[in-house]
């Protein structure tokens, strides 16, 4: 997929139905400060259409982007951030729940991690409701920059067992390199792919087996 045009379309405290104009809907997860908004800019080629933050929490609204016009990513507010009230942490979770569990356009999820550490129970978590909600996804090693070959090597099978993933779903990412930039916009036009094929009634929305992700285990 070549990005020719990226632009920030709205920002929403709750799922509001119809809000990406009914394109598919590509949504990304993960904890505070993993790199969210970075990953959007290095995917647009643009630092300042996504907005970062050296301070976790800052995503606290459901963002949304649109791509070429032809698809909508979704920037869910960064969970595990401990600097803010229980109330405040819940109002996010139902966000993401609501979100997970009542888009009609969701058709995937780029759920990040930091490749520098293990996963953390609410990573652990987030996996167990996308396979609740059967929603296919793979999985961005966030930072990879920060480690080095050998390091990103060991990290792997961590984060895999960790996850219950294969390592052909992890995709390495660093938003200062460039490393995994093309993998993942040639999953995303695979993703665009198989919606399209899947309107016309030509195919599956998954684009490909090793994306299932494993067998349901929410409870």
């Amino acid at each position: 997929m070549n990005i020719r045009r990226a632009e920030f379309l709205t920002s929403m405290s709750r799922y509001l139905p119809g809000a990406g104009g009914g394109l598919p809907e590509i949504a990304m997860a993960g904890k505070s400060n993993v790199g969210k908004s970075s990953l959007i800019n290095r995917l647009a080629s643009n630092k300042k259409l996504a907005r970062t933050s050296a301070e976790p929490g800052k995503t606290r609204l459901i963002n949304l982007y649109r791509i070429n016009g032809e698809l909508i990513l979704t920037d869910l507010p960064g969970y595990g951030f401990a600097k803010v009230s229980k109330e405040e942490k819940q109002r996010w979770a139902n966000m993401i729940e609501g979100y997970l569990g009542q888009s009609e356009n969701l058709r995937y999820v780029l759920q990040l991690v930091d490749m520098r550490h293990a996963p953390t129970e609410d990573d652990q978590t987030m996996v167990r409701y996308l396979r609740h909600y059967d929603i296919p996804f793979t999985v961005i090693a966030t930072k990879a920059d920060k480690l080095s070959k050998a390091e990103r090597s060991r990290s792997i099978p961590v984060i895999c067992r960790s996850l219950q993933v294969q390592p052909w779903e992890v995709i390495p990412f660093s938003a200062q390199d460039g490393t995994g930039k093309e993998p993942l916009l040639q999953l995303m036009e695979q993703i665009l792919q198989a919606c399209n094929a899947q309107e016309e009634g030509e195919g599956e929305m998954v684009p490909f087996d090793e994306a299932d992700g494993g067998d349901l285990s929410g409870e």
